[in-house]
C-alpha cells in the first residue's frame, strides 16, 4: 500500500496513465446539489489565500505508472473531468472572441482528458459512449439513454452555464488553483488490499448505497473467512458478480438498486421484517460455510436483478395493468419469487400477474388503516413457485382478515366511490367489457380525463323538466346525496372538455352530448338505463339503480379470485 501526496496537476501530467472506473462501482450519481458545492468551494479557495486540498482517493494499481482502477473517488475525480472540460469550453469561446489566454488549451486537454489516445478517466462501460462524446471529444450534445449518463450531460451544462458569468481573469485562477490542489492517492496492491479499504472506507461515514455497503462488506468478510489461496479469487468472485449487477443497474428505469435489495430480501431474508442490511449480517454470522453463503447469495441476488429486467421487457396484460394501478412495494417480493421459481412459463407468469393485479386492485379499492403486509407475510414466505397454492392462499388469508375479502370488496363498491384511487380504472376496465369486439380500448385516452356525476353535483336552477329527482325547491334529498350521487351508477369517465360544456344542464341536453361522443360506449349506454320517455328522459335512483348493479357485479367478478383461471 503507497501513499502519494501531489496536486491534481502531477496526477494527471503522464502521457500513459489513466484511471478506470470498474463496473462493479456505482455510475456516476452526482448531482446539482454536489455540483454547486463543488464549485462553490473552488470559488472559495480562489478568492482566499489556502491551498486547496482534494481529499484522498483510493486507488488499485493495474501497471504502475500506467493503469490505475478507482475504488474510491470516482464521484469526484469525474466530477473534475467534467468540469475541466466545461471550462476549458468556455475559455475557448472566450479565445475565439478575441481575447489572449496566454496559454495552451490543446496542452491543459491533453493533460487533464486526452493525450492521443489515451483517455485519462474511463467511466463505467455502458456510459463510455456518452461519456467519451460530450467530456472527451467535447462535443455539444449526446442521446442520452441511463440516468447517470443524464448526470454527466447535466453536470457539463451546469458548469458551463455558471462560468459563462465569470471573468476570464476568475477562469485561468480557476485553472491555476485546480493544478496546484493537493491530493493524496492511495495505491493497492491487488483485491486483498482493496477488500480491507473498502470496510475501511465504509466506516468513515461515506454516503454510499446500501448496495456499495454490502458489496464492500462481503469483499472484505471474503478476505477474513477464505482460506489463503482462495482469498484472491474469492473477492474477485464478488466483484466479478457486482460487476454483472452495476450493468443490469443501468438497463433497469422503474426501480433504483437499494429498492430491489430491499425486495429481493423481503423475498429471501426475514419477508416483509426485513429492514437493513444489519439483517443480511445477522443471517450471514448465523450461517455454517460463510464463503458459500456469500456467493449463493450474491448469486440469488444478480439472478433478482437479472428478472426484474426481464420484468421490464415483458409486456403481458396483466403486467401492464399492474402498472397501471402503480404496484405496491410488497408485491414485488412475491413477483422476484414467481420469476425465480417459473420465469420462463409465460402462462405461469401471466397467471402470477392477474393474482396480484386482483390483490392490488383491492388494496387500494378498500384503503384501509388494517396492516395488510403483516397479514401476507406468512403467504410470501410460504410461497415455492405453485402459483394455483399462491392464489388460494391470498383468497384465504384476505377474507379471514375480512379487510380486504369478498364481502368488504363487495360493500366498498357499494359505496361513496367518488375520489376513490382506483375509481378511473375500474371505468376503463368496464369500458373494455363493453366495446364493441375488436375494439381495443387500451389504445383510447382521453384528454383531461375526469370524472363525470350524471346526476351533477349541484342541480341546474330549473325546477321544471330538469330530468333529476330534485324536490320542490330543486334539491336533492339527503338520501340521494348520501347513497346515489358519488355511487358507480352516476359516475362515468370523460374528457374535461366534454365535462366543462354540459356543467349541470338538464339531463336531456346531457344525454344528447353523450349520444353525440362516440368514443366511448359507457356514455352512449346511458341511454338504456334511463326512466321517463325518449321526449322526457329522466335520471332518477331507478335509472342510478339498475346501472349501478350491473357496474358493481362486473367489478366484484372482475376482482375475484375465482375468476382467475
Amino acid at each position: 500500500m503507497n501513499f502519494n501526496h501531489k496536486n491534481l496537476l502531477e496526477l494527471f501530467d503522464s502521457s500513459q496513465k489513466s484511471f478506470i472506473i470498474p463496473v462493479y462501482q456505482r455510475a456516476y450519481a452526482w448531482e446539482q446539489r454536489e455540483w454547486k458545492t463543488f464549485l462553490e468551494d473552488i470559488i472559495e479557495q480562489v478568492e482566499g489565500d489556502n491551498n486547496y486540498f482534494f481529499g484522498n482517493i483510493l486507488l488499485e494499481t493495474i501497471k504502475k505508472g500506467v493503469q490505475y482502477e478507482i475504488i474510491d473517488g470516482q464521484q469526484r475525480l469525474t466530477t473534475l473531468t467534467i468540469f475541466m472540460r466545461s471550462l476549458f469550453t468556455v475559455l475557448k469561446e472566450r479565445e475565439e472572441g478575441g481575447e489572449d489566454l496566454h496559454l495552451s488549451l490543446a496542452e491543459k486537454e491533453r493533460i487533464f482528458l486526452k493525450d492521443g489516445g489515451n483517455k485519462k478517466l474511463r467511466p463505467v462501460t455502458y456510459d463510455m459512449a456518452c461519456y467519451d462524446a460530450l467530456i472527451m471529444d467535447g462535443k455539444k450534445s449526446f442521446e442520452t439513454s441511463t440516468a447517470s449518463q443524464k448526470r454527466i450531460k447535466g453536470a457539463k451544462v451546469y458548469f458551463i452555464r455558471e462560468l459563462q458569468g465569470k471573468s476570464t481573469n476568475t477562469l485561468i485562477n480557476i485553472l491555476e488553483k485546480l493544478e496546484s490542489t493537493e491530493i493524496t492517492s492511495i495505491e493497492l496492491i491487488g483485491k486483498k488490499d482493496a477488500a480491507l479499504m473498502f470496510e475501511l472506507q465504509n466506516n468513515r461515514g461515506k454516503d454510499l448505497t446500501n448496495m456499495e455497503k454490502l458489496k464492500s462488506y462481503f469483499m472484505y468478510q471474503m478476505y477474513v473467512y477464505s482460506k489463503p489461496e482462495e482469498t484472491e479469487t474469492n473477492i474477485e468472485h464478488v466483484s466479478n458478480i457486482f460487476k454483472l449487477i452495476y450493468h443490469l443497474i443501468s438497463d433497469i428505469s422503474r426501480i433504483n438498486e437499494d429498492s430491489i435489495l430491499i425486495y429481493h430480501c423481503n423475498a429471501y431474508i426475514k419477508g416483509y421484517a426485513y429492514r437493513t442490511i444489519e439483517d443480511i449480517k445477522e443471517v450471514f454470522r448465523k450461517s455454517g460455510n460463510k464463503v458459500k453463503w456469500i456467493i449463493d447469495f450474491i448469486e440469488e441476488l444478480h439472478t433478482s436483478f437479472s428478472n426484474i429486467k426481464r420484468m421490464e421487457l415483458c409486456r403481458d396484460k396483466y403486467l401492464k395493468r399492474l402498472y397501471k394501478l402503480k404496484i405496491p412495494v410488497f408485491v414485488y417480493a412475491f413477483l422476484i419469487k414467481g420469476y425465480k421459481h417459473f420465469g420462463n412459463d409465460d402462462i405461469k407468469l401471466s397467471k402470477m400477474f392477474h393474482i396480484m393485479e386482483v390483490l392490488v386492485f383491492r388494496y387500494y379499492l378498500i384503503n384501509s388503516r388494517a396492516d395488510i403486509v403483516a397479514r401476507l407475510n406468512e403467504v410470501l414466505l410460504g410461497f415455492d413457485g405453485d402459483v394455483d397454492a399462491l392464489k388460494t392462499a391470498l383468497k384465504n388469508k384476505l377474507n379471514e382478515s375480512w379487510y380486504w375479502g369478498d364481502t368488504k370488496m363487495r360493500n366498498t363498491l357499494d359505496e361513496w366511490m367518488y375520489d376513490n384511487s382506483v375509481l378511473n380504472y375500474l371505468l376503463w376496465r368496464y369500458e373494455a367489457s363493453i366495446q364493441r369486439k375488436g375494439y381495443v380500448v387500451g389504445s383510447l385516452k382521453l384528454e383531461n380525463e375526469q370524472i363525470e356525476h350524471i346526476s351533477p353535483q349541484v342541480p341546474p336552477n330549473q325546477l321544471v323538466a330538469c330530468g333529476y329527482e330534485v324536490d320542490e325547491k330543486g334539491e336533492y334529498s339527503d338520501e340521494f346525496k348520501r347513497d346515489y350521487l358519488n355511487c358507480l351508477g352516476n359516475l362515468m369517465l370523460i374528457s374535461g372538455s366534454h365535462n366543462a360544456s354540459i356543467g349541470n344542464r338538464p339531463f336531456k341536453e346531457k344525454l344528447e352530448s353523450y349520444k353525440g361522443n362516440p368514443l366511448l360506449n359507457q356514455q352512449a349506454e346511458i341511454k338504456s338505463y334511463i326512466s321517463g320517455t325518449a321526449d322526457e328522459p329522466v335520471w332518477d335512483t331507478e335509472a342510478i339503480d339498475r346501472r349501478h348493479k350491473v357496474i358493481l357485479n362486473f367489478a366484484a367478478k372482475k376482482w375475484s379470485f375465482d375468476n382467475i383461471k
